[in-house]
């Protein structure tokens, strides 16, 4: 892994909604542009990352940085009790790349992305893959008992902290009887009704949900570490992030809003000179194999 190019995004930078189709839909979620980024415009959702080929890039760095942290794109419980045809879903799938290695890796299995933003291949996939154009916050387009395993990663950006119970409880209505679930999340923090710490309580989400078999898996990476390429992409990927969400925090943070990018430079020569840490949890559970249908709404209210 070396050092990550930076794009400039050749999408057309209008504040008109994006048309190009999913593969699934022939409509796009609405876009604006704010300094020549594209960002999504849902009311409903408190994702601020953007949605251009830039983000693509940075996702797909995220994507393969983690991977290798963990060696796999699945903790082993998850890799023993897979079935072979299994019904994968991916929520927040991104720029598809977890959802492509995944049906390339299983041939037999049907994997399914799911975000709401359309920026997953639209043209060039395996025959064992299909996106839907689907925001979380709205609930899973899907019947009760439907997928054999479901993941979802680093989704701390992208709901509020009254938002996580409802998602879970929705994973659990969707996953079949023994499905399994794997939810991978960092530190991070941003200022827009999020958790930042919600990685550290993902374990007691599950339990909450009556998941069964709840595994936790961790790794730190520390910044500033001469040779590591793992650190060095999460650091690219990092910076990029936060470069993004100038729009949103600089006014927040700073009395003059042009000082954010000197300040933010200073930040990460800071985080390298001191060898911060990053740390990313990556849990599993499994729902019971003999369990009664639920609402999610009974879910909730019954934890």
């Amino acid at each position: 892994m070396g050092a990550r190019p930076s794009k400039q995004s050749q999408r057309d930078p209008s504040v008109e909604s994006n048309n190009s189709p999913s593969s699934n839909q022939s409509v796009s979620s609405p876009t604006i542009v704010i300094d020549g980024r594209i960002y999504h415009n849902i009311e409903s959702s408190s994702y601020c990352l953007p949605r251009d080929e830039e983000e693509q890039d940075r996702l797909n760095s995220e994507h393969f940085a983690i991977k290798a942290l963990f060696s796999n794109n699945i903790l082993p419980y998850v890799e023993q009790q897979l079935p072979d045809n299994a019904n994968i879903l991916d929520i927040g799938c991104g720029s598809g790349s977890w959802v492509m290695e995944m049906a390339i890796e299983h041939p037999n299995a049907h994997v399914t992305g799911l975000d709401m933003a359309d920026m997953f291949p639209t043209a060039i996939r395996p025959e064992n893959v299909t996106f839907q154009l689907t925001n979380i916050i709205d609930g899973l387009p899907y019947d009760d008992n439907t997928f054999d395993f479901v993941h979802m990663r680093q989704l701390v950006v992208g709901l509020r902290a009254t938002e996580w119970p409802n998602v879970i409880a929705e994973i659990f209505r969707v996953l079949k009887p023994g499905g399994l679930v794997q939810l991978v999340e960092s530190d991070f923090t941003v200022h827009r009704g999020q958790d930042p710490w919600i990685a550290s309580k993902l374990e007691n989400l599950l339990s909450d949900r009556t998941f069964n078999d709840v595994q936790q898996e961790t790794r730190t990476i520390e910044f500033g570490q001469d040779g590591d390429p793992i650190a060095g992409e999460m650091m690219w990927s990092w910076k990029s992030a936060m470069r993004s969400l100038k729009p949103f925090l600089a006014h927040r943070l700073l009395k003059n809003p042009d000082e954010y990018n000197p300040v933010l430079e200073r930040y990460f020569q800071e985080c390298t000179h001191y060898h911060w840490h990053m740390k990313i949890w990556a849990l599993c559970a499994q729902k019971p194999s003999s369990i009664t249908t639920h609402s999610t709404a009974s879910l909730i209210a019954s934890s």
